[in-house]
């Protein structure tokens, strides 16, 4: 199905809430913004709003200055969003556009705002869904479901009751929550040790949650899809690129890449499973994503998102809107979402799997210039070259969260024997070295051989 057939389906199943009204649309690119007025002309809307947290409108909002992580980004636009229901100046912007306060309000993923003024929102999630995000809750949703699991082991914090979990120079990997707080973003806090047991923070403050499972090897991996009102759509089965760091033992989210298309197929079927399961045991509905390992006893879990990922910042503009408009009509409890279903499934599997770039993005926590160099791959290595001889590029840019390193490597140049894995510390490295980034030192993660099937257990 062509993108624009996608979108057309959407806009059929969208019509009941939009046909005659006025629509505000906030998303994360301005390329975007024209592919949603097409949308949403084309389901009838009396006129919308476009607003891009990259575009210029908001863009000459004030924001907080330096760099952010990604949960840090989350809370300052969710503050932004709040403001819709002060005497602000997004609220003046809004209200120019709309000053009845009538028009609906349609907030992409991953932005899951409590506030936004008297405006209806459109696809909002229900509460209890976020609540499985925590690391140290989740484990209690794949036993409920039948979904095999590796080990683990949760302490409070402060630490007056911990013990070792296994032998020192065991490998193991822990992940905090702040009691209170919401679900960690972007792999922060998750840090791994050789100790048999975590290593209490000394600036940990109040109490807290933590974690504990053992170092999995095998393949990191990412299993998403849309849960829809009556069916589940399952994506392309992504390796998560993920290097650790021995400076502070934590781990780099450097991006994704398709999983090899011999073992995509049971995957799918289990993504859908999986699917189907959040939708009986949670009445789940929307974008959601379980990242865990593939080992050779099959596939592990280690923890659930409840949105659209960040696999798609780098698809193309209308099939972006496509995925993120299907995740709001499924939450709206719109039954014609499930007519794009097969499209979707379509467009997405070709995108993935058809992509053309290794696309790598990394923060820099230090000052760096505005730069790019041209990239070729010399054996196992990587140089600097002319334009005409790059097998890809390196380049700091600026980003919503910051200074940050982008990298996008030609797939059919990739060394034979080189993985995607040891590609991403191959670039950072040389990142480091042409472009003075202080990324540091980068590991692979252990990657065992061969993988199984996962077999499903329980019912659900």
């Amino acid at each position: 199905m062509r993108d624009d057939s996608l979108l057309e389906a959407l806009a059929t199943a969208i019509q009941p809430k939009v046909t005659g009204e006025r629509a505000v649309v906030f998303c994360s690119h301005s390329a975007d913004e024209p592919h949603w007025r097409n949308l949403m002309a084309a389901a009838g809307a009396a006129d919308v709003l476009v607003l891009a947290f990259d575009g210029n409108l908001l863009a000459s909002l004030p924001s907080p200055p330096g760099t952010r992580s990604a949960a840090q980004l989350l809370a300052d636009r969710h503050a932004l969003l709040a403001t819709l229901a002060t005497d602000s100046p997004l609220s003046a912007l809004v209200d120019r556009f709309d000053p009845d306060r009538r028009a609906a309000l349609y907030v992409t993923d991953p932005l899951e705002p409590l506030v936004t003024g008297s405006r209806p929102l459109i696809g909002a999630k229900h509460p209890s869904w976020s609540i499985f995000e925590h690391k140290s809750v989740v484990d209690v949703l794949w036993d409920s479901i039948g979904l095999p699991r590796a080990e683990s082991v949760v302490y409070d914090e402060p630490a007056s009751l911990w013990q070792p979990v296994s032998p020192p120079g065991t490998e193991i990997v822990t992940a905090r929550q702040t009691c209170g707080a919401e679900p960690s973003a972007g792999g922060g806090d998750i840090q791994w040790s050789s100790a048999g047991m975590p290593s209490p923070r000394a600036e940990s403050t109040g109490r807290g949650r933590i974690r504990v499972m053992p170092m999995l090897p095998g393949v990191p991996c990412r299993l998403h899809g849309l849960v829809l009102v009556e069916s589940t759509v399952a994506f392309t089965p992504l390796e998560l690129l993920v290097p650790r760091r021995p400076a502070d033992r934590t781990f780099l989210c450097a991006g994704t890449a398709p999983m090899p298309v011999a073992r995509q197929r049971g995957l799918i079927e289990l993504t859908r499973w999986m699917g189907e399961a959040l939708r009986r045991r949670l009445g789940y509905r929307g974008g959601f994503s379980v990242d865990g390992i593939l080992t050779r006893s099959g596939f592990r879990p280690t923890d659930l998102n409840t949105r659209v990922t960040s696999a798609f910042e780098a698809a193309p503009p209308p099939l972006r809107v496509g995925v993120h408009a299907s995740a709001l009509l499924a939450r709206e409890g719109l039954h014609g979402v499930d007519a794009a279903g097969p499209g979707l499934t379509e467009s997405v599997h070709r995108a993935l799997n058809d992509t053309t770039d290794l696309n790598l993005l990394a923060m820099i926590g230090q000052p760096v210039p505005l730069a790019r160099r041209h990239v070729r791959w010399r054996d196992s290595g990587l140089e600097a070259c002319r334009p005409d001889e790059a097998h890809g590029s390196i380049e700091v840019i600026s980003g919503p969260r910051g200074t940050a390193l982008r990298a996008q490597l030609a797939r059919k140049h990739l060394p034979v024997g080189i993985s995607p894995q040891e590609s991403v510390v191959v670039a950072l490295r040389m990142a480091d070295e042409l472009l003075s980034t202080g990324i540091g030192d980068l590991q692979p993660p252990p990657v065992g051989s061969g993988a199984a099937p996962t077999q499903r257990s329980g019912t659900t």
